[in-house]
């Protein structure tokens, strides 16, 4: 005992020179000159390294380390050596091992070898299996000849590699080159390979860059056999900790015979999109300011849908470019929006309506002499315009003022509110003469509401009445008002909506739990009835909702009844389950037209239901279905695999998407989409179109 006592403390002191300082314990150690040699149950141990074998040779001139049998080497709690036989180099950290079996805690992968060596950061290896799976028979893993991995840059290039599944072989390589880490590297991302009977073979290949941390590059060029090829290009950028840019554009060339085959408008499919956040600009402690601008340019659909097949089935006809904005304090609001549309189902834009500005200047609600009498104001300016058809300069004026107490020891609150609008139309670029028009009201407000809540031994109920009358004062009536004194279509971007006289009558009761006021029930009824000028009353939709909140989800029912047609004109409800392993959630939609209603035939419906067989498995259904035209918009059944050395998604999807052709009709799409990734060595994306036609085609 005293013996292995005196030899760790001489080894600490011979290694005072060095960077780390070892200490030994075995069952018999000898020393003669300058050489140490224990054997039996040998532990060396210091603040980086922990080491066991059965027997070391420690050179203290050399400061080496030669170690033999059941050796294994744990180097900053992370990285694992096991093997027969090391040598290791204390000052350049040069180790070499025969056989050896290294893991990666961090990154969690293992590489087993025929030997191994590591000078400085790089460890060369030879006939080795690397893997991320369960060491005794990995579902995956990559043979090779020959590899280095850098321990630095954690990247490994490895020779004449094969990839097996269990125990057979599926792909070879040359050269295979990958990072074992999370981090943002530059380098190829995973391909997109895929097939079509229309468009035949197609891959895709994203090359990544990342040479700093506060931007990155990424190009996916893309060749499509029977169809063409094009590029689409994206930048990210972090000029502040308050700003980002995005940047991306791409360009696609259609072989003549596709284009003449699937009747597409245009031969070229081009675009440019640009996304820019920036906040706190001219900001302090009492104000706050933010810019975001998001511009958008494409010649045709077509654009999207090459894309990114995944992300962009829709029928989206408008494109929308926006530049907003905003400052605020505790007393104001300032905006400023620009809007601009491209009509993708249209060959000019010259037609759209565009907003080159919309300007708003807002104050919000402050007290007038009184510390009740409260008050606000909205001023805003449009300009509508377009190359084609009439235009207008719009300006907008809301102020309203309002007064609240209350009656009763709080039981009965009363609002009394004036509110002034006024809107004025200054047209222009018409091939016939419009009037200006300016349109005045002055609206009486009067609210009285209550509030009551009553405890229970479990929980809450609260209950609100409320009562409100609007008198409507028309102050001004000018030139041609779209809705109000005239009915052409082409004032028709200028909508505008005459108030009448309404009384408007609601309820309001929740139950909430009494521990953690977690709402329960929440049901609430509303019912306005308008006069006209003669003081005919008339009732408007009666609005019913409830929502119940259970333990595992909710229920909510929303419904429009009109008096006038004695029918329920407008339903919508949804459902949705948390129950173990199923999450499910169901949508329903109608409405009715009907002489009164002002609704249009509609019904649909959809479901989102996932459920997970495992801890790997789950499976995944989505459908949107389209009743009343009989048409399904979207369905897809997804298969998921998650296990800890890789992921498998399958999934099969109908759609419905938006095409650039000359009849400007969408397309169905069924595509098998196949995702598989190899952790960390990356994957493969699997496209296959199994049907496209035209969407009237059921």
């Amino acid at each position: 005992m005293f013996r292995k006592f005196l030899a760790s403390l001489i080894l600490v002191v011979s290694l005072e020179a060095q960077t780390e300082k070892f200490q030994i314990i075995a069952d018999k150690v000898n020393t003669k000159n300058n050489i140490l040699i224990a054997k039996g149950n040998v532990v060396i141990f210091s603040p980086t390294y922990y080491i066991t074998a059965k027997k070391i040779i420690y050179d203290k001139n050399k400061g080496t380390f030669e170690l033999f049998d059941d050796v294994l080497i744990l180097k900053d709690n992370n990285i694992q050596n096991k093997s027969n036989y090391a040598f290791l180099d204390i000052s350049t950290e040069d180790l070499y091992l025969k056989p050896n079996m290294f893991f990666d805690e961090k990154n969690s992968i293992w590489i087993n070898s025929k030997d191994s060596n590591k000078k400085n950061d790089v460890i060369s290896l030879v006939k080795s299996i690397l893997s991320s799976c369960d060491c005794v028979d990995p579902d995956w893993s990559l043979r090779m000849s020959n590899a280095d991995y850098d321990t630095n840059t954690q990247w490994i290039n490895s020779y004449n590699t094969r990839l097996y599944f269990k125990d057979v072989p599926v792909l070879y390589t040359p050269y295979l080159g990958f990072s074992t880490n999370k981090e943002r590297k530059t380098g190829l991302l995973t391909p997109t390979i895929g097939y079509s009977k229309s468009e035949g073979l197609f891959y895709s290949q994203s090359i990544y860059f990342a040479p700093k941390s506060n931007y990155d590059i990424e190009l996916i060029p893309q060749h499509r056999a029977r169809r063409g090829s094009g590029m689409y290009a994206y930048l990210r950028y972090a000029d502040s900790i308050n700003s980002v840019l995005k940047l991306s554009g791409g360009y696609f060339t259609e072989e003549r015979k596709h284009q003449i085959r699937n009747n597409l408008r245009n031969q070229n499919h081009y675009g440019i999109d640009l996304d820019y956040q920036k906040y706190n600009i001219f900001n302090n402690e009492k104000s706050k300011d933010g810019l975001y601008i998001s511009l958008n340019y494409l010649n045709d659909i077509e654009y999207k849908t090459l894309e990114n097949e995944k992300s962009s089935k829709s029928n989206e006809k408008n494109v929308e470019s926006k530049i907003n904005y905003i400052y605020h304090n505790s007393d104001y609001f300032i905006g400023s929006y620009f809007r601009y549309y491209i009509n993708t189902q249209n060959e000019s834009n010259s037609n759209t309506m565009q907003e080159l500005p919309k300007l708003q200047a807002h104050s919000y609600s402050k007290p007038f002499l009184l510390d009740k009498l409260l008050y606000s104001t909205d001023i805003k300016y449009t300009n509508h315009h377009r190359e084609k058809s009439i235009n207008a300069n719009q300006y907008e004026l809301n102020l309203p003022i309002s007064y609240s107490f209350n009656f009763f020891d709080d039981y009965l609150q009363v609002i009394l509110k004036n509110e002034f609008t006024y809107n004025k139309y200054e047209y222009s670029n018409s091939a016939i003469s419009y009037e200006n028009a300016t349109y005045a009201e002055n609206n009486i407000n009067v609210t009285l509401s209550s509030d009551l809540i009553k405890q229970y031994e479990e929980n809450l109920h609260t209950v609100n009445f409320s009562a409100s009358y609007l008198n409507t004062n028309l102050i001004e009536e000018r030139g041609d008002l779209y809705n109000i004194n005239n009915k052409y279509q082409d004032l028709s971007p200028f909508r505008n909506t005459k108030s009448s006289d309404l009384v408007t009558l609601g309820f309001n009761q929740s139950i909430y739990k009494k521990d953690n006021l977690k709402q329960i029930i929440n049901h609430k009824l509303k019912q306005s009835i308008l006069y006209d000028k003669l003081d005919n009353a008339k009732f408007q939709n009666m609005e019913n909702e409830i929502v119940y909140n259970y333990i595992l989800g909710s229920v909510k029912n929303n419904l429009l009844y009109n008096h006038q047609d004695k029918k329920l004109v407008e339903s919508s409800s949804s459902f949705s389950l948390n129950y173990d392993n199923l999450n499910l959630n169901l949508n329903h939609y109608f409405s009715k037209k009907s002489p009164n209603s002002g609704k249009e035939d509609l019904e649909s419906y959809s479901l989102n239901a996932k459920y997970k067989l495992s801890d790997e498995y789950r499976v995944e259904y989505n459908t949107n279905y389209n009743l009343k035209d009989e048409i399904r918009n979207k369905q897809s059944l997804v298969l998921g695999i998650s296990d800890k050395c890789w992921n498998l998604d399958l999934k099969y999807e109908k759609s419905i998407i938006a095409s650039s052709t000359i009849d400007n009709e969408p397309v169905k799409e069924d595509i098998l989409y196949l995702q598989l990734f190899l952790k960390p060595l990356g994957g493969v994306d699997y496209e296959h179109k199994v049907k496209k036609m035209d969407v009237n085609n059921r």
